[in-house]
């Protein structure tokens, strides 16, 4: 289970932390969004019952690159997915704005490749660990049927009998692959936190991964967990507002659309037109949950961006964060 606080946890045991997670058949065309609105952000609308519309003004947000060399995405610029992305705004009524007195929110926009929990050398401790406990447990055996035997724990020259030897031999490699386990299992909770909280699924996971997923339930959490331990390209949309971060340089959040696709068996600059199309519904608001869904794949050539123009640099200043802007 996992936290909505900043130390987020998940609650699963050793053991079966030590077990992959099974993915769905053909889930190459799942995207997942998870929007949300904050600090009272609402849309207005026209007497006509359209949305009003909003201007904003533009930043590049951060680049995450992933484990490996993609030219998919590590090629794509910011003026190519920012022009993308202004299409679909536009079907939302929100428009670039001429200047800065005439924006309602600073845009920013993030991207990148999730990394995921390299579990390769997690699986090969597991194996240990089970070993391990398979020698212990025979070992155990063994010291029980000699000493029902003998009725006693020592030989007559007080030494140690060879079963118990044996025993507490394999009780200490038992325990070093425990421990070794529990350390693998730290830094694969530690990478799913981190992608959860990227990926919006922090919610989501936390609502299923209840006992029920015991009982025949813990089929989408399964998927859910394994989204999160597979490379996921991924697209965030930040709106803040405008004059809090140019006035006060405060980042006051309205909302955030996140929305992402897994990476193998597709390409970033071929995909990103259905994962903002997927996106753009929710821009702006509320989707109550992860929306995980099957969509036709979709494709588009990212050509060049003629830029209208940006905001003086001491406005469009970003916090440091991880990662890197391109």
């Amino acid at each position: 289970m996992l936290t909505t606080k900043k130390s987020i946890i998940l609650f699963v045991s050793v053991l079966l932390l030590s077990a992959p997670y099974t993915r769905a058949a053909n889930d190459s065309l799942v995207t997942a969004v998870h929007s949300s609105v904050h600090n009272g952000y609402f849309r207005s609308t026209l007497p006509d019952g359209s949305l009003k519309r909003e201007y904003y003004a533009i930043a590049n947000g951060t680049y995450l690159p992933g484990a490996t060399p993609d030219q998919s995405i590590d090629a794509v610029r910011f003026p190519q997915i920012a022009r993308l992305v202004a299409q679909f705004l536009a079907l939302k009524n929100y428009y670039l704005a001429q200047d800065g007195k005439s924006a309602d929110f600073l845009l920013k926009i993030s991207w990148g490749t999730t990394v995921p929990y390299d579990s390769t050398a997690h699986r090969t401790h597991a194996e240990a660990f089970n070993s391990a406990a398979n020698n212990l447990a025979a070992a155990n055996a063994q010291v029980k049927q000699s000493e029902a035997a003998r009725q006693k724990q020592m030989t007559t020259d007080g030494i140690q009998s060879p079963e118990r030897s044996t025993r507490d031999a394999a009780r200490d490699v038992f325990e070093g692959e425990l421990l070794q386990l529990e350390m693998f299992n730290g830094v694969r909770l530690t990478a799913n936190e981190r992608n959860a909280r990227l990926l919006g699924y922090v919610d989501e996971i936390n609502n299923r991964d209840t006992p029920a997923r015991f009982a025949g339930g813990g089929a989408l959490v399964d998927d859910l967990f394994s989204d999160l331990e597979s490379e996921r390209y991924f697209v965030i949309i930040s709106a803040y507002d405008f004059h809090s971060a140019k006035d006060e340089g405060k980042e006051k959040l309205l909302w955030v659309t996140r929305v992402s696709i897994q990476a193998q068996g597709n390409k970033f600059n071929e995909t990103l037109a259905a994962m903002l199309a997927r996106a753009s519904r929710y821009f702006g608001q509320n989707s109550g949950q992860l929306v995980r869904q099957y969509q036709k794949e979709g494709k588009v050539t990212l050509g060049d961006l003629k830029v209208i123009g940006y905001l003086p640099k001491a406005e469009n200043e970003e916090n440091p964060t991880e990662g890197k802007s391109k």
